[in-house]
């Protein structure tokens, strides 16, 4: 709080953003907002991040009393609207892509952190079941995490070595990994927007995932970009996945959808809801 107190009485700023809770609680403690507006950009699930009694508190305390909360989506901003009236949905945008990805790959993408939060279990159980019925087809699983043990144990026993691939992530960009598969698949419980759905459906990858709380059902038109099926259903996701895999002209399709629809995350979009804010 301190160190904070001194930088912003050096800067002087007009406006400040938090992007995490803990920031957001120590600027508005400090006083910020005596001189500035204060705003907080929250990237989670509002009750994905579990906060102790005392960060509870503090953000009980504090959160009514910010100038803004931004928000990823609008079923977000249905919950944080009962914390602080001003509540606004910006999308995080996406930069373009230089190339789009071919449906004649054989290959499923997966990219994200091995943890419950994110589904891992629920997706190996999914890839047991599509990777028996398409032996011919893999499936890419980029990430690591407190499960990263369990995912490769996995992986060994059903002798799937050569089908599910893990790879540690080891860059930011991934334009050559979306360029080489043909289905991205999200397993999360939850999704506060989904940054990988985004960047597959602008490499013309149509993407299949959980509708769950809260972001996929914001980015995937279900059944015309991608599909939505229910959330924490192994089976159900296993038999949408088979159905693209079986219909490569129904993953062109969708493939050419993604690329349009994904343009309302566009930069010059998403700049002027920022600006509105301001």
């Amino acid at each position: 709080m301190l160190k904070l107190r001194r930088i912003i009485k050096k800067m002087e700023p007009d406006i400040v953003i938090a992007t995490e809770y803990p920031f957001a609680v120590t600027a508005a403690l400090i006083g910020v907002q005596k001189k500035a507006s204060l705003i907080s950009w929250e990237h989670h699930h509002l009750y994905e991040l579990t906060k102790n009694l005392f960060w509870e508190k503090m953000s009980s305390f504090t959160y009514p009393r910010l100038s803004f909360i931004v928000t990823l989506n609008e079923d977000e901003k249905k919950l944080f609207e009962k914390i602080n009236k001003n509540v606004v949905v910006i999308p995080n945008f996406i930069s373009a892509i230089k190339s789009v990805a071919s449906p004649i790959n054989k290959r499923i993408l997966t990219v994200g952190r091995l943890t419950n939060v994110k589904g891992t279990d629920l997706l190996l159980k999914v890839a047991k079941i599509v990777l028996a019925k398409h032996p011919d087809w893999e499936w890419k699983l980029i990430g690591n995490g407190d499960m990263q043990e369990s995912v490769e144990t996995f992986i060994k026993e059903e002798t799937l070595e050569q089908n599910l691939l893990l790879a540690s992530p080891h860059s930011y960009e991934l334009n050559d990994e979306y360029n080489r598969s043909a289905i991205y698949v999200c397993a999360s419980r939850n999704e506060s927007f989904g940054m990988t759905l985004v960047e597959a459906m602008a490499s013309g990858i149509p993407c299949i995932s959980f509708d769950c709380e809260t972001g996929p059902r914001h980015i995937i038109t279900n059944n015309e970009d991608g599909i939505l099926v229910e959330k924490e259903n192994p089976e159900k996701l296993a038999a949408a996945i088979s159905t693209l895999i079986e219909n490569e002209e129904l993953r062109k399709k969708m493939g050419e959808k993604a690329v349009l629809n994904v343009q309302r995350f566009s930069p010059e979009i998403i700049y002027k809801l920022w600006e509105q804010v301001f």
